[in-house]
């Protein structure tokens, strides 16, 4: 009985030693790689040394002289003439493309998706831009120059073929086949079910190109976002914890931003349509929601604002020293730019 025993042991020590063997030979097959590649991207990460020497320059040309001794030189060569802030941070941000580009590249699912969903945000901006400035009848050729890197995709360069006010041309022809194609396709279908069914087709047309730019970025990011926020569901415990805290925060500044650009619109603030028509660009997720949601959808001052917020300290302070503001013209030394979003500082006295 005793050789049985010793046998059994034996034999399931075998195959314990079997599995590890067979685990480690699989172990992390799929984002082994493009994990190795990220922590040697970390390497050249700007040091505590690098930052003093930048503080302490005295113009551009120190700054950008800095910077070529460190990751970013390739991207800061001595073609460049003059240096200018947006020069410097289109290179810059160009470096972090490539490197996302040569990323996503290597790989797989569910990665794959994630990086895609990351990029999309900034897909959404480059239409919208490109759209809002053909339509002001500024040089394509500036607006691509001027698009972020990391939402540049071949089609981009399409949209000047087509009318910027035919939305459903725009679908059709440039971006049905776009990781932002599905939510174009489901505003274009959102704004036609609004629509009365004996309307004539001058009158949707006409429609069509009253919709103000900055109305389909938002509704696009909202169900980015929506979108976003169901994926990482899937996710593995920890990137779900730490992305729903993102995106809840996200989706919490897009609120706001929504609520504080809709305050003295007639559209928007009437009594009639401030529920309905501010929870159409408000997503429905974030620590606002939906707790809060009915008292924010109501609000018609600055202050109603501060006071449906107040019970979430971060948002309370923020709006207490600060105003949204989305104009790209502002004065960047009054400015902080929060993910895309412009923050003007304001004395307290004047708020």
């Amino acid at each position: 009985s005793e050789m049985c025993i010793r046998d059994r042991y034996m034999g399931s020590k075998i195959k314990i030693i079997k599995f590890f063997v067979m685990d480690l030979t699989f172990f992390a097959i799929n984002d082994g790689y493009v994990e190795a590649i990220i922590r040697g991207l970390r390497a050249g990460f700007l040091t505590p040394d690098v930052y003093e020497a930048l503080k302490g320059t005295n113009s551009l040309q120190d700054f950008k002289t800095v910077l070529e001794d460190t990751d970013y030189g390739p991207y800061l060569g001595s073609e460049i003439q003059n240096v200018s802030i947006s020069v410097l941070r289109s290179r810059l941000k160009r470096k972090l493309a490539d490197e996302f580009s040569y990323i996503q590249g290597q790989c797989v699912e569910p990665l794959a998706t994630f990086l895609r969903l990351m990029q999309s945000q900034y897909m959404i901006d480059n239409i919208v831009n490109i759209i809002e400035g053909v339509k002001n009848r500024v040089d394509f050729d500036y607006l691509i120059s001027q698009a972020d890197p990391l939402g540049v995709f071949p089609e981009l360069k399409a949209i000047k073929s087509v009318d910027p006010e035919n939305y459903s041309e725009l679908y059709s022809t440039v971006l049905i086949d776009t990781p932002v194609g599905p939510y174009f396709m489901k505003f274009l279908e959102n704004v036609m079910e609004a629509l009365n069914e004996n309307i004539s087709i001058n009158e949707i047309q006409a429609l069509f190109r009253d919709i103000q730019p900055e109305f389909i970025r938002t509704s696009l990011k909202k169900m980015w976002l929506e979108d976003f926020y169901e994926f990482c569901q899937q996710m593995n415990p920890i990137t779900k914890e730490f992305m729903e805290d993102i995106l809840k925060f996200e989706a919490d500044c897009k609120t706001i931003q929504v609520i504080y650009n809709s305050i003295g619109n007639k559209e928007l603030s009437s009594a009639a349509n401030r529920s309905s028509k501010r929870k159409q660009l408000c997503p429905s997720l974030g620590y606002l929601y939906p707790d809060v949601d009915k008292d924010i959808a109501n609000v018609t001052t600055i202050e109603g604002l501060r006071d449906a917020v107040r019970h979430i300290q971060q948002y309370r302070e923020m709006l207490r020293d600060c105003l949204l503001y989305t104009s790209d013209a502002a004065d960047d030394l009054l400015c902080v730019d929060l993910g895309g979003r412009r923050i003007i500082k304001k004395k307290k006295q004047q708020l």
